[in-house]
C-alpha cells in the first residue's frame, strides 16, 4: 500500500504525523511525506526517517506570519487576528465572534492550501497513485486530492479538534438564527475546486472519513466526528541525553517550555517570560527552562534555580519532573500525559489551548492561568499546588494509565488497510 502523509510544514505538525508513518512502514507499506517545502524546516522532515517529496513551491513561514494583513480574515471583522481562534468561554462566543472565527478559519485553510499547491499535489498523486492519504488538520489538500484520485483519506490530529469545534459552533449559530442566509466559505471553496476535476463536495471531506486522535479522552471534544483514539507517541527533536537529566533531582524538578509554535507562527512569545521565571524563582524547585537567548533577552535576572537550555529531550526529561509549565500545545500535553506529570498551562490562542487547559483542570491533573492574568505570584502559587498537593500527581497517573491502555498506531494499521481496500473496491465498482 502506498501512503501519502500531508503535513503543514512546521516541526510540531511534521512530528505529529511521523508515528502513523512509522507504524505503516513497520507493517511493510510505502510511506512518503508530500507537501510544500519550508526552507527553515527541512531537518524535521529528514529526522523522521521517512521519504519526502516537495510540491507546490516553498511555504515561507515569515509570510504566513503576516496572514492577517492579506485580507482573508473573518468578514464580520471581530477576529482581526487570525491566530486568536481558541476562545472557548461561553460568554465570549457571541454570534459575531463565532461567525468571524469560522470565516477566518476557512480563509486560513484556503490560504495554506493554495491553488498552486492543490494542483501540484494532485499531479503528483496521479503519478504516484497512493492508496491512502493521512492529512494534517490544516492541509485539506489531503482530503481533496484523495477524492479526485480515488484514495482513502483520514485526518491525524495533533491537538484537540479546533476545526470541528469552530464548525459546530457555527452550525449552532445557524440553527439559532435560521432567518439569516449563512455562507459556508469552506464548503464553497472545496466544491469549486473539486468541481473542476469532476468531483462533488461531501461532508466526509470536512473532517476525513475518520480522525486519528492521540489526545487524552478528557481533552477530546464531544462532537459528531468519527474519532479513532490512539496512544500518544512522543516525538521531539532528536538530542543526546545531557548528564544532568540522568541524575535524580535533589528537589522537585519543573520543566518550563513555551514550545516553538509561537515563535514560528507569531514571531514572538505570547506569555510573559519574565513573569514565569520570576514566579518559579520564588519556589524551592529546580527549573529547566527551554529558552534561547532571544527569549531571555528581556529578562533582567534569571533566577539561580533556573537552568536555561535552548532544547531538551522533552519526553526523557519529563520522566524526572514533578510539574511542567507550558502554553497548551497538543504535543506538550501528550508528552506530559504519557509521563504522568501535572501541568500548569498558560494557554495560547492559536488552536484549542484554552479548552484543553480547562478540561485538564476539571480532570484534576492540571491548572491554568490565562495570558492576561499572568503574574509571578499566580505562577508561584499554582506551581506550588501542583508540586505539594498529591492529588494532582495521583490524577495525572490515572490519565497516564488510561493513555497507555489505549490502542497503539500499530494496532490501528489493519483498520487503515481496510479503509484503503474499501475505497479501492468502491472506485473499481464505479468504473
Amino acid at each position: 500500500m502506498r501512503v501519502m502523509l500531508m503535513s503543514f510544514p512546521t516541526r510540531t505538525h511534521i512530528y505529529s504525523l511521523a508515528p502513523v508513518g512509522w507504524a505503516l512502514r513497520a507493517a511493510g507499506h510505502e510511506v512518503r511525506y508530500v507537501g510544500q517545502r519550508n526552507p527553515s524546516e527541512i531537518d524535521p522532515f529528514l529526522q523522521t526517517g521517512l521519504e519526502c517529496a516537495w510540491v507546490g513551491g516553498d511555504f515561507d513561514i515569515a509570510k504566513h506570519r503576516q496572514y492577517g494583513d492579506d485580507g482573508v480574515s473573518g468578514a464580520s471583522g471581530q477576529v482581526n487576528d487570525p491566530f486568536k481562534l481558541a476562545e472557548a468561554r461561553p460568554e465570549r462566543l457571541t454570534d459575531e465572534y463565532v461567525q468571524a472565527a469560522y470565516e477566518t478559519t476557512a480563509g486560513m485553510i484556503r490560504y495554506v492550501n493554495s491553488d498552486e499547491f492543490l494542483n501540484e499535489a494532485l499531479r503528483y498523486a496521479r503519478r504516484w497513485q497512493p492508496d491512502l492519504i493521512v492529512w494534517d488538520p490544516l492541509i485539506y489538500a489531503g482530503a481533496m486530492v484523495a477524492e479526485v484520485v480515488g484514495a482513502a483519506q483520514m485526518r491525524m490530529l495533533y491537538a484537540a479538534d479546533q476545526n470541528a469545534r469552530v464548525h459546530f459552533e457555527y452550525e449552532k449559530l445557524k440553527e439559532r438564527r435560521p432567518e439569516v442566509a449563512w455562507p459556508d466559505p469552506l464548503a464553497e471553496w472545496m466544491t469549486e475546486w473539486l468541481g473542476r476535476h469532476g468531483c462533488a463536495f461531501d461532508e466526509e471531506l470536512r473532517f476525513g472519513s475518520a480522525s486519528i486522535c492521540p489526545s487524552p479522552s478528557c481533552v477530546r471534544f464531544p462532537l459528531d466526528v468519527n474519532y479513532l483514539p490512539v496512544r500518544f507517541v512522543p516525538v521531539n527533536r532528536p538530542l543526546p541525553m545531557p548528564d544532568w537529566a540522568l541524575q535524580a533531582p535533589t528537589r522537585p524538578r519543573v520543566l518550563l517550555t513555551l514550545g516553538v509554535s509561537n515563535r514560528q507562527v507569531h514571531g514572538v512569545e505570547q506569555a510573559s517570560v519574565s513573569e514565569l521565571l520570576a514566579g518559579l524563582g520564588r519556589l524551592d524547585v529546580e527549573v529547566i527552562a527551554t529558552f534561547n537567548k532571544a527569549q531571555l533577552a528581556s529578562v533582567r535576572n534569571v533566577p539561580d534555580n533556573v537552568r536555561a537550555e535552548a532544547f531538551v529531550p522533552m519526553n526523557e526529561v519529563l520522566a524526572s519532573c514533578s510539574a511542567i509549565v507550558h502554553q497548551g500545545g497538543g504535543a506538550t500535553v501528550g508528552n506530559a500525559v504519557v509521563n504522568g506529570v501535572p501541568q500548569l498551562i498558560v494557554p495560547g490562542t492559536i488552536w484549542s489551548e484554552r479548552a484543553s487547559a480547562v478540561a485538564q483542570e476539571k480532570r484534576g491533573y492540571g491548572l491554568f492561568i490565562d495570558l492576561e492574568d499572568i503574574t509571578a505570584e499566580r505562577v508561584r502559587d499554582k506551581v506550588a499546588r501542583l508540586v505539594e498537593d498529591p492529588s494532582f500527581r495521583e490524577n495525572a497517573r490515572q490519565v497516564q494509565a488510561e493513555m497507555l491502555a489505549t490502542r497503539t498506531l500499530g494496532d490501528l494499521v489493519p483498520e487503515l488497510e481496510a479503509a484503503a481496500a474499501r475505497r479501492r473496491h468502491r472506485s473499481t465498482a464505479t468504473i
